[in-house]
């Protein structure tokens, strides 16, 4: 049986409000990834600042986190086969 690796991937807002999903998904299934689960979502204040706690000491952080909290992205787990 094949090891898999599960990985992230998010569209973030300007992606999707460019129509850009179907291009990157392609792009990822090209590369070998396999599509098993995708959800377009809008995160909270909450999980956004948890999610880029890495970030909170730059002075961009507060920026991010209102630009990434003002439209839906698109969420997905990929699978590749090794």
């Amino acid at each position: 049986m094949a090891n898999t690796e599960r990985t992230f991937i998010e569209i973030k807002l300007d992606g999707v409000q460019c129509g850009l999903v179907g291009v990157i998904i392609k792009r990822f299934e090209q590369k070998g990834f396999c599509l098993v689960a995708m959800k377009f979502l809008r995160a909270s204040e909450d999980h956004l600042k948890q999610h880029y706690i890495d970030l909170k000491d730059c002075p961009f952080f507060p920026g991010l986190v209102k630009y990434m909290n003002s439209g839906p992205v698109m969420a997905m787990e990929h699978h590749s086969w090794q």
